[in-house]
């Protein structure tokens, strides 16, 4: 068996593990990374060839946004998945390819390769083994976002667990991962997003959020919430649904579009779904630019895309509030650095119009995020006793201190794959070897797009 890291590894983003086994070839999902300057494709995934398969574990850009580009150079496969990430997914990466048409980027993919994806698309339900080629793999609920999946592979006579990006938490939107349910495994790749933090309690946080927004409405203000269209937007929704607001509660953007394909989903692993209706049911759309300079200042809580306030309806709301002491911005997800929300949280300013405008209004960020902290990782890898065990999906702190604990605790063979990196295991030995460089923003064959730092805020995976 030899697994081969084109991405995602000592770094969050473009998510992409290239599996060999028996002469077979299969991906584990194929994303994009978002940075100041653009985004990259994982490295050498344009070698790649004669691929059998792709297992797809969530509709997020950092793990599919890399999919198109793979059909474009004609290698059709299967993308399992399922019902709800292939939905989701197609949503995304269509207005993924409308902003990079719109701002004029050297798009390394068209609307045929778009179709291609849709087609090669096969639903997977959770808990169902099923065999394909030389290995049987079954999907669990990962907790993390609508339709989102971690992945057991077996083949080889070993056995392998994939996490992608999961939750063993509730939410208001999503049943948490059950690590009790994916067996003991050989070999176990888990992100590693936050292994060096713990993150906050839910409920207080929820109610905390709550109350500010009540705070800010007795004091006759607006509140602006720049979500994230999948995911964070239909939790939000669902926390506004648990009390009756004396002003219009208003969804903008994208988050309209994935809603209704949530709710008219079936995934058991959302949760509240009659919650997200009653919401859904209550919530006034904005539909038009005409509409949206009507309501905009008006008393509202505004519910809208994008998540980091890069474009879209949100910095269109902060245009109209930003010199309003008495209403608030409330940040609900991560933000990059250089994004009109990294500003906001960090230095309560934001560019508006053009210009880098100092913020007048209230400025708060919760830490509602759809990873796993640091505690419920280890729990997790403690369910899962794997002998070797594998951090992809965070940076080298998080990484480093989940090392250590592993090494200590969990005794078995730890690897911590560098981009570029092939790792065999044989005959119950591991070894990893690099196979090629990392050239990403040097003299790689593949496209590598820059936006000047004004890229638009996809949906990010947090």
């Amino acid at each position: 068996m030899r697994l081969i890291f084109h991405g995602g590894a000592q770094e969050v983003g473009r998510s992409c593990i290239e599996l060999q086994s028996n002469g077979d070839r299969f991906l584990m999902d194929c994303g994009l990374k978002f940075h100041e300057a653009g985004f990259d494709y994982p490295a050498k995934v344009f070698e790649v060839r004669n691929v059998d398969g792709v297992f797809l574990t969530h509709a997020h850009l950092d793990h599919s946004g890399g999919l198109p580009f793979f059909h474009h150079y004609r290698m059709l496969c299967p993308i399992f998945c399922t019902p709800e990430t292939s939905k989701i997914t197609e949503i995304l990466l269509k207005d993924s390819h409308k902003i990079a048409r719109i701002r004029g980027l050297n798009e390394a993919f068209n609307d045929m390769d778009l179709k291609d994806v849709y087609k090669q698309m096969k639903f997977v339900p959770f808990g169902e083994p099923a065999q394909f080629r030389s290995v049987k793999y079954t999907y669990f609920n990962a907790g993390h976002i609508p339709g989102s999946a971690c992945v057991r592979i077996e083949c080889e006579g070993k056995s392998l667990l994939y996490t992608g990006d999961y939750n063993t938490r509730s939410t208001k939107l999503m049943q948490p991962a059950d690590p009790h349910t994916w067996g003991s495994v050989d070999i176990m790749i888990t992100e590693c997003t936050y292994g060096n933090k713990q993150l906050p309690d839910r409920g207080p946080l929820e109610e905390e959020f709550l109350e500010k927004i009540e705070q800010v409405l007795k004091r006759g203000g607006r509140v602006l919430i720049p979500v994230f269209a999948v995911g964070r937007a239909q939790e939000i929704a669902i926390m506004l649904a648990k009390r009756d607001w004396p002003v219009p509660v208003f969804m903008d953007g994208m988050a309209k579009k994935v809603t209704r394909a949530i709710i008219e989903g079936n995934s058991p692993g959302v949760a509240n779904k009659n919650l997200l209706q009653k919401m859904f049911s209550k919530v006034e759309f904005v539909a038009s630019e005409e509409n949206r300079e009507r309501v905009a200042n008006s008393p509202g809580i505004f519910l809208t895309t994008s998540g980091m306030l890069q474009g879209g309806p949100a910095i269109q709301y902060l245009e109209q509030m930003w010199s309003d002491k008495r209403s608030a911005v409330l940040l609900t997800g991560y933000q990059v650095k250089g994004t009109n929300g990294w500003l906001l949280n960090n230095e309560q300013t934001a560019y508006i119009g053009g210009y880098r405008t100092k913020v007048q209004c209230e400025i708060v960020r919760y830490d509602f995020s759809g990873h796993l902290s640091s505690d419920d990782l280890k729990d997790a890898i403690r369910a899962v006793r794997p002998k070797t065990l594998i951090f992809v999906h965070g940076n080298r702190d998080a990484i480093a201190n989940m090392t250590a604990w592993a090494k200590d605790e969990i005794k078995c063979d730890v690897i911590t794959p560098e981009v570029g990196e092939e790792l065999i295991i044989e005959d119950g030995k591991s070894t990893i070897k690099k196979l090629y460089e990392d050239c990403t923003g040097g003299e790689c064959i593949y496209e590598h797009q820059h936006t000047h730092g004004d890229h638009h805020d996809h949906e990010y995976d947090d």
